[in-house]
């Protein structure tokens, strides 16, 4: 995407909204910095675009014709960049490629071999920070928890992944396995915090049940979380994507959860208006298929 149709992508996220502070949550930039944006596309073609009000922002009559002509753009380019990567065998080229750290390990050893002969361009981030970037443009396609359902996105593929009680054995729920989080909440808690897309689930469940849990540790480092518990310094609440390794290691030991209303959906997504072509699709989905499906029996 052109810089210029990033700016039109902008524009036509705020007159979507209806707001430039709900548009720049979900483009993740600054209010400041996308309201200077809008700025600069006004004086570019000499018109008001935007009128502010208590409620947002409104659309003025040279507004409306530019959203009009500004989504026509997006999808012609859209339509061209599929054209040209279908001429091209689809896939040639680039491929930006945004993950969450905890997928690493798995996708690692077909990065090369699923790739092709496309470049590689590898991306790590949080899930606000991918979509941010897929939004602009910056990356094709992401592989993340918990990606929020924006019509500005396309989902290929997604599965859900239920969260377990990670701990060192001397922290140990009582009872077995699958442990009810009533059990685990007499321990030291090691918990996401708010940057994390697990988060608002989880505390909810947490607060719900214990209106004064003992937080050892907030952090938006899973692999910091790990080490705490590995410590023996508290428990926590990861998926089997998180504490395979640890486990596998002998560092701490992970048990299902009953509760079954605390899952993650992992979600392979490309922008709407910039789809994949079809080897970029198929080559991703390979990645995907690479994540480990199921939880093993704890």
């Amino acid at each position: 995407m052109s810089a210029f149709s990033r700016e039109f992508f902008t524009f036509v996220e705020v007159a979507r909204e209806r707001s430039i502070r709900r548009a720049a949550e979900k483009l993740n930039l600054s209010a400041s910095a996308l309201s200077r944006q809008m700025q600069i596309l006004e004086q570019t073609f000499g018109a008001r675009l935007l009128v502010r009000n208590p409620q947002g922002v409104q659309l003025t009559e040279q507004g409306q014709v530019l959203l009009a002509q500004a989504e026509r753009w997006l999808d012609d380019e859209s339509a061209l960049r599929a054209a040209l990567q279908q001429a091209g065998g689809g896939g040639a080229g680039l491929l930006r490629l945004g993950v969450m750290e905890c997928l690493v390990p798995y996708i690692l050893p077909g990065l090369e071999t699923e790739a092709g002969s496309s470049a590689l361009k590898i991306a790590v981030g949080d899930t606000g920070t991918l979509v941010g970037q897929l939004c602009r443009n910056e990356i094709d396609a992401l592989l993340a928890f918990n990606v929020p359902r924006l019509p500005e996105l396309r989902v290929y593929d997604e599965r859900s992944y239920d969260l377990g009680v990670v701990y060192a054995a001397a922290l140990a729920p009582s009872g077995e396995p699958p442990f009810r989080i009533e059990n685990c909440l007499g321990r030291p808690l090691c918990l996401p915090d708010t940057s994390l897309s697990v988060w608002p689930r989880l505390d909810a469940e947490v607060y719900r049940i214990h209106a004064e849990p003992h937080i050892a540790l907030r952090s938006n480092s899973i692999a910091l979380i790990m080490e705490y518990v590995a410590a023996g310094k508290g428990i926590s609440f990861l998926t089997w994507l998180d504490a395979a390794a640890g486990v596998a290691e002998g560092r701490f030991l992970f048990g299902k959860l009953e509760n079954r209303r605390l899952s993650e959906k992992l979600y392979l997504c490309a922008a709407a208006n910039a789809p994949l072509g079809p080897l970029q699709v198929a080559r991703t989905r390979a990645l995907f298929r690479r994540v480990p499906q199921s939880t093993p029996d704890a």
